[in-house]
């Protein structure tokens, strides 16, 4: 009976406080027991273990050329990122490949114009396109 009531209080008070600082207080009323130094070198010793089958398979034989051109391009960084840079960089090039006007659409008249305006330093305003 005793327990039900201490159960019907701490539920009150947690609905009170909010789950994050009733988790916080149950969780920090909780016994800290360290782990025993054997259980800590069997879980190391099984990392290793699982870390050198890792590197053993079949799959991870077949992808190490693919993370050396990865480490070659971005060293230590994930396949997500060079790949997102270049998506990037790739969406700027078209815009800036739509926004600046060719030399077609700004008047050059004939196939001679455009051929001679390619042997001049071209001179880009783009203040004047906005």
């Amino acid at each position: 009976m005793a327990e039900e009531n201490s159960f019907d209080r701490s539920a009150a008070s947690a609905e009170a406080q909010g789950d994050a600082a009733f988790a916080a207080r149950l969780l920090a009323d909780l016994p800290s027991v360290p782990a025993s130094g054997a259980l800590q070198a069997c879980i190391l010793a099984d990392f290793d273990a699982v870390a050198a089958k890792r590197n053993a398979s079949l799959w991870a034989v077949a992808l190490r050329p693919v993370r050396k051109l990865r480490d070659a391009v971005w060293p230590s960084a994930p396949a997500w990122q060079p790949a997102s840079i270049f998506a990037l960089s790739l969406v700027l090039g078209l815009a800036a490949g739509a926004l600046v006007p060719s030399s077609a659409l700004t008047g050059a008249g004939s196939g001679q114009d455009e051929t001679q305006t390619f042997d001049t330093i071209p001179s880009l305003d783009l203040s004047g396109d906005f």
